[in-house]
């Protein structure tokens, strides 16, 4: 009589309970924030080797906080960025700021840094996964089940479990092994397991279409390269970011600037109003006079109203792009306008054609249009080679043990096969045309790296001829001021001695206002302009010390001016 299923003594689902302990044991090994603490050990060791080898030591990269830290515990208060320490009310005010330090603050909280970081970061991880498929690929597989009649009786037992052992050569060849067991029982009858093991080991090899390390190891190389692809990006994002962090400073910065030049101006038509209306009330001037220096009093009063909307709308989206809350309060270090830069002992004999030459050799986007060229010329090898003809040998050998003895292998009882397969190239339509598109992408991936080329070209000169007109007009403007500087003077004195009327004061004054602006505006664009040609030659750098040129590279061009 066989047994209902509930009255089955423990000791008859022993190997089953076993193989379900070990199912769950190989899927717990790791628990997901161990996975996320291996995948961002390969992925960021990946970035720091490559950024390493292609722009020496550049410190170790890293996720931004919110990313890295998603779904643990709350990271201690040190570690926090800028803006938690805003929203969680230990900041009121941000500052001294400058250059270097609204850098820090946006590589913490601005959106568009962290989305690059992830982006260079997720191009690692996919590299892991590609080298993963070309090394050695693991798996290991349970099942178990019981079989009974519907009226709750169980008639047998069976479980199994295999593991096996993948790699993809260079030449295309894949190799299989694998090992399994099997266990059966019938538990009606009591009897004992009766066990089956099997070992196996194929081989499969491409001879023409799909063989050689071209086309097998693509998948592989491309990931390899588009981390270095990546890699460069970040960098040369880096360095543009930084430009573009440097003049929404410089140019909040000039907000406030114009601000003080109008109240200056305000103070002295004030002044100008006073001594005016006395003069009037006593009769020894005109009130037209009196009048003049009145309406341009209020007309600055407006202006300063006007110039205070604009520096708080631009200091506000200045924030934003920070990543920092729109309530908090900045402060920028003193004097920063005044450290701009005032030289142009680098724009000295810089020739045209030679900063083009320049720039094309040395720009990290120049290199990847060029590696993207050769990119689509192994694609379309690639594809050609899908036309041809099909043809691959395999082989394989297989050994089984005899029932109730596991570990029962014999030589002299391996089983062995060799095969050939053989695919005709009969319809070649979707062949065809994949290799045709890849024809002409690699047509077009020539004719855009020829258009980037021209793009530098034009981009490296106008540069060039930016920064040299900026600091003309920088020349220029600081003359005017001094020039206004004097007229203001000697207006006012000729006005004391009555040589003068009061619109030549106000003339003077509204010309010395502009002037001011006119200096800090051309200021800013010489050092904007400076900045901007560094980037175009490839020669600008970033660290935690602020922005410079590297001089090496710049020593390097000018040596090509003297040949």
């Amino acid at each position: 009589m066989t047994a209902p299923l509930t009255a089955l003594h423990p000791s008859r689902l022993a190997p089953l309970g076993a193989l379900l302990v070990l199912v769950l044991a190989s899927t717990g090994c790791y628990s997901p924030p161990e996975l996320r603490d291996r995948a961002d050990r390969d992925a960021l060791a990946l970035v720091d080797q490559r950024r390493a080898e292609l722009f020496g030591d550049t410190g170790p990269f890293s996720l931004p906080a919110a990313t890295a830290s998603f779904g643990r515990a709350a990271r201690p208060e040190s570690e926090w960025t800028t803006r938690e320490r805003v929203l969680s009310g230990l900041l009121d005010r941000v500052g001294p700021l400058n250059v270097v330090g609204a850098l820090k603050i946006a590589s913490e909280d601005s959106q568009e840094v962290q989305e690059e970081r992830e982006s260079l970061y997720l191009a690692a991880l996919d590299l892991t996964q590609d080298r993963w498929s070309f090394g050695y690929r693991y798996d290991a597989s349970g099942s178990g089940d019981l079989a009974g009649q519907i009226d709750g009786e169980a008639t047998s037992l069976n479980a199994g479990f295999g593991a096996g052992v993948t790699r993809i050569l260079g030449t295309g060849a894949v190799i299989l092994a694998d090992v399994g067991t099997n266990l059966f029982r019938f538990v009606s009858t009591g009897d004992g397991l009766d066990a089956v093991s099997n070992i196996g080991l194929s081989v499969t090899q491409p001879l023409l279409r799909g063989t050689g390390r071209l086309i097998t190891l693509e998948p592989l190389r491309q990931s390899e390269r588009n981390l270095i692809y990546s890699v460069r990006a970040y960098e040369r994002f880096r360095r543009t970011y930084a430009v573009d962090v440097a003049s929404r400073v410089y140019r909040v910065l000039q907000a406030y600037d114009r601000l003080n030049n109008e109240q200056l101006n305000f103070n002295n038509l004030e002044l100008l109003t006073d001594r005016n209306e006395a003069l009037a009330e006593a009769g020894q001037q005109t009130e037209i006079q009196a009048d003049q220096a009145r309406q341009q009093e209020l007309g600055s009063k407006n202006q300063l109203v006007v110039l205070q909307g604009d520096l708080e709308f631009t200091t506000d989206s200045f924030k934003v792009f920070l990543g920092l809350p729109v309530s908090v309060g900045l402060e920028f270090e003193p004097g920063l306008l005044g450290t701009l830069a005032s030289d142009n002992s680098f724009l000295s004999g810089l020739d045209e054609d030679v900063a083009v030459e320049f720039a094309i050799e040395h720009r990290l986007d120049v290199m990847t249009a060029f590696d993207q060229v050769q990119d689509a010329t192994r694609r379309e090898a690639i594809a050609r080679d899908a036309l041809r003809v099909g043809l691959g040998v395999s082989g394989a050998l297989d050994s089984s043990t005899p029932g109730s003895k596991p570990l029962g292998f014999r030589l002299g009882e391996v089983d062995w096969s060799a095969g050939v397969d053989l695919d005709l190239p009969v319809d070649l339509l979707p062949a065809r045309n994949a290799w045709r598109s890849a024809e002409i992408a690699l047509v077009d991936s020539k004719r855009t790296y020829a258009r980037f080329l021209d793009n530098v070209t034009v981009n490296v000169r106008s540069a060039l001829r930016n920064a040299r007109n900026s600091y003309d007009s920088f020349e220029i403007q600081q003359n005017a001021v001094q020039l206004a500087i004097r007229r203001v003077e000697g207006s006012q004195l000729s006005l004391s001695a009555g040589l003068a009327t009061t619109r030549d004061v106000l003339e003077s004054q509204a010309d010395l206002r502009q002037a001011r602006d006119a200096a800090t505006s051309a200021r800013i664009s010489f050092t904007l302009s400076l900045l901007d040609l560094w980037l175009e030659l490839e020669i600008l750098r970033v660290d935690e010390t602020g922005i410079y040129y590297d001089e090496q590279l710049s020593a390097e061009l000018h040596s090509r001016l003297a040949q």
